[in-house]
């Protein structure tokens, strides 16, 4: 099978997370208005649960299945043994929402939710995680450009499905669970199709008896035994940040999180392509021993996309309240402050997704999971602080999420440095610099700019944001993590292109 190069498939990606996130903008400014404040929040809450649940029973599992069939991808085996493991996750799921509903505890564990949706929001989130599985095979064999187009037709055909919904259906939050529901299956069955006519997906990998899954499974303990304990403190910690706004605050409360969290999350359209990408070509390079492509990638990418998410969730945090404008209404209005802060989030989440994979491609599984129970130890004390003691609510999580990550990302990065033989003082400087200059401009950018408007605003604040951005590269490169040959290429590119 031949593989595409690194860049097509980046191109590819990005091509497909641009238009997943101008659906997702849709969403976002379709859905919490529709639904309301309320139920917008159960929704967030379920989902917010059930992901936590599911990750901890992953346990890290899935990015070792990654990591490992993209070292080997004629490990077939490791398709069948998964398959199983995601039959067992299923099982353990079903059993967990039978026990909490025949004793009665859905009042203490989801408070505020309707028991009418717990079953939905469980097949939302698994069906959720099983899509993300299939990226991960697809990203392993190299399939970026075919899965991709197939994300971008059925993200396409998904928001018409939504629009149907809304404007024929009384809709609230069940139609909501329906939409999801139908429109994961459907790609599912669409990308299993795809895995099958390429040879991926035999009708050999569903016979258990045709690959010794107890040798596969050993050897799946070994690699992840170490983060058994960080998923246990993780979905402890994860569960308890949510429960704990959704009992001091109530769902309302969870909808402003949920929402800003959605609207933030439109920063990874351009660092969440290239972040799989990358650990494929982490895992690959280390099993090859190639440590000096490993520290090429790792000191030409980390900070350059790091400083993509900066670009823009700096701007965004400043056009909190011409956002909100823009994608819901007045019964959102209280959500502005959470979003001026978890519009930042994406910065170090950027950080931590690159420069975590380069612990799963060496397997260090052991130090990633001594590094995430320390700042998970720190996020707790941070959530008693912020959400219970000084009762700052949603703003509270947002902060606390923004500081415990910016501590653990960075006590990963010194033995990421350490074991590729880069300096520390380079990404440790660069992450400060290039975001005090990203709020320099937004800042400039949103004073100078005000008409009456929101949309006016935000699109004329963008364009001097840009140009103030620009300009500064132009000028300093490093804030970017570029230098000025890089500069120079690009622009001498750009006259080429516009020279036709």
């Amino acid at each position: 099978m031949s593989e595409t190069s690194l860049k097509k498939r980046y191109v590819t990606k990005l091509l497909a997370s641009v238009v997943s996130g101008v659906v997702g903008m849709i969403v976002v400014a379709i859905v919490p208005k529709a639904i309301g404040p309320l139920a917008y929040g159960q929704f967030v809450y379920l989902q917010q649960f059930f992901t936590k649940i599911i990750g901890g029973l992953d346990a890290g599992s899935s990015l070792a299945f990654f990591t490992k069939l993209s070292a080997r991808p004629d490990r077939k085996e490791l398709i069948s043994f998964y398959f199983s493991y995601s039959l067992f996750v299923l099982l353990v799921l079903v059993a967990l929402v039978y026990v909490v509903e025949f004793f009665g505890w859905s009042y203490y564990f989801l408070p505020g939710v309707d028991g009418a949706y717990i079953y939905w929001g469980f097949c939302f989130c698994f069906l959720t995680w099983l899509y993300q599985l299939c990226i991960h095979i697809s990203d392993a064999y190299a399939l970026t450009a075919s899965i991709e187009l197939i994300k971008i037709i059925h993200k396409i055909l998904s928001l018409c499905l939504l629009v149907l919904f809304v404007c024929f259906l009384s809709f609230d939050l069940m139609s909501y669970f329906y939409f999801q529901i139908i429109s994961l299956v459907v790609f599912l069955l669409w990308v299993l199709y795809l895995f099958k006519r390429s040879g991926i997906v035999t009708a050999r990998v569903f016979v258990f008896k045709a690959v010794n899954l107890k040798s596969v499974g050993l050897e799946f303990v070994s690699y992840c035994s170490p983060l058994f304990i960080y998923s246990a403190v993780g979905l402890f910690a994860g569960l308890f940040d949510i429960w704990l706004l959704q009992t001091t605050g109530g769902a309302v409360q969870t909808g402003y999180y949920g929402l800003a969290y959605s609207l933030a999350a439109m920063c990874f359209i351009f660092t969440g392509a290239m972040t799989p990408i990358i650990t494929r070509e982490f895992s690959k390079s280390y099993e090859q021993k190639d440590l000096q492509t490993m520290r090429r990638l790792f000191d030409r990418y980390i900070p350059m996309l790091y400083s993509i998410a900066a670009y823009f969730a700096v701007f965004i945090s400043f056009q909190s309240a011409n956002i909100l404008e823009l994608f819901t209404d007045e019964k959102f209005a209280d959500a502005y402050w959470v979003l001026v802060v978890m519009g930042l989030y994406p910065i170090h989440q950027t950080y931590g997704q690159l420069s975590g994979s380069i612990f799963y491609a060496t397997g260090q599984t052991k130090l990633y999971r001594n590094i995430g129970i320390t700042s998970m130890f720190v996020g707790l004390l941070l959530t008693l602080v912020l959400i219970y003691l000084l009762d700052l609510q949603a703003v509270g999580l947002a902060f606390k999420m923004i500081i415990s990550q910016l501590i653990g990302v960075n006590i990963q990065l010194y033995f990421n440095v350490k074991l590729l033989g880069l300096r520390i003082t380079r990404f440790v400087w660069h992450q400060f610099f290039s975001v005090a200059f990203f709020a320099a401009a937004a800042l400039v950018s949103t004073v100078l700019i005000d008409f009456s408007t929101p949309l006016v605003s935000f699109l004329v604040s963008g364009f001097v944001y840009t140009l103030l951005v620009v300009v500064g590269v132009l000028i300093y490169p490093e804030i970017c993590a570029l230098t000025r040959a890089d500069v120079k290429y690009s622009i001498n590119k750009a006259k080429n292109i516009f020279s036709y």
